[in-house]
């Protein structure tokens, strides 16, 4: 992915030099590019000759024009007075004449031929500049997709697929990362029952079972992020999940004495989310809330 950006860039920076040269051979101004072709000297330098290898064709043609012109109008002003005199006659004059007409004719094709041809390869380089701008675009949004991000600085552990061309199933690892912050991720599942009342930026409190939670206590922490869709569990394949991740505020619990205790990847926890406040008269009054609804549907 990463060739294909830089070569459709290199196209792209090729193009725009390209058309800075034909806009000054068009406009007949000095030859100006833009930052990002200064950046190429090569293509400056490529485009440069070029420019004025062409304006030095167009000149070389014009001047040799001008000087048989002016070739032709001597010998017409030595001939007209001999008409006169009979020593020359009309029909030479009017030869030199339309020699001179030609000879003008010509500048005016040659100066004409070097814009029509200039404009229309500006035309050209303008489509070529917006179609590599697309393919730009387009390929480095592949780019961007096609990179993997950690949620959390780490180091990695343990990678999944290792083979060229090796295939990652749907909702599959990629690989372990250990990580190196004072934080932990916390990957939980939530039942699709419960998932309407799961949001961004809820506090949460992790319990990782392998610490007797009346001891050590457990992780305080907020929801991150909540997966768009459903997914389908591995083993139970009639299952289904969101996956919720919890950030926690420490990476590590401490018993009564103080004592730290490290959090390892692989450790099995349990989340409780606060999705809302009651007051203990709420929780009192829920029971007799649900018996009035059970009566009601009799």
């Amino acid at each position: 992915f990463a060739s294909n950006v830089g070569e459709s860039r290199s196209l792209l920076i090729s193009a725009q030099a390209t058309a800075s040269r034909l806009r000054a051979e068009v406009n007949g101004t000095p030859l100006v590019f833009p930052e990002i072709v200064l950046k190429e000297p090569k293509l400056v330098h490529e485009e440069t000759a070029l420019y004025r290898s062409r304006r030095a064709d167009l000149e070389q043609t014009i001047a040799g024009l001008k000087q048989a012109l002016q070739l032709v109008q001597q010998e017409l002003a030595m001939t007209e007075p001999l008409v006169a005199k009979g020593a020359a006659s009309e029909v030479e004059v009017l030869r030199l004449r339309r020699e001179a007409n030609d000879l003008r004719n010509k500048m005016n094709d040659a100066q004409n031929q070097y814009f029509v041809k200039a404009r229309e390869e500006l035309s050209k380089a303008n489509t070529d500049i917006e179609t590599q701008q697309q393919v730009v675009l387009g390929r480095t949004d592949s780019l961007d997709r096609a990179i993997f991000k950690a949620p959390v600085r780490g180091v990695v552990k343990e990678i999944a697929v290792t083979t060229h061309g090796g295939v990652i199933p749907q909702n599959g690892k990629l690989m372990t990362i250990v990580p190196i912050d004072e934080q932990l991720l916390i990957e939980a599942r939530i039942l699709p029952r419960d998932i309407a009342f799961i949001r961004p930026g809820q506090e949460a409190l992790v319990k990782i079972t392998a610490y007797d939670y009346s001891i050590y206590g457990g992780l305080k922490g907020k929801v991150t992020v909540i997966s768009p869709d459903t997914i389908r569990d591995e083993v139970k394949q009639d299952q289904f999940y969101y996956r919720v991740y919890i950030r926690t505020d420490s990476d590590k619990l401490y018993n009564k004495q103080g004592k730290a205790y490290g959090i390892t990847p692989g450790m099995v926890a349990t989340v409780d989310i606060r999705t809302g406040q009651k007051t203990v008269l709420d929780y009192l009054l829920k029971p007799f809330n649900k018996a009035k609804e059970a009566l009601r549907e009799r």
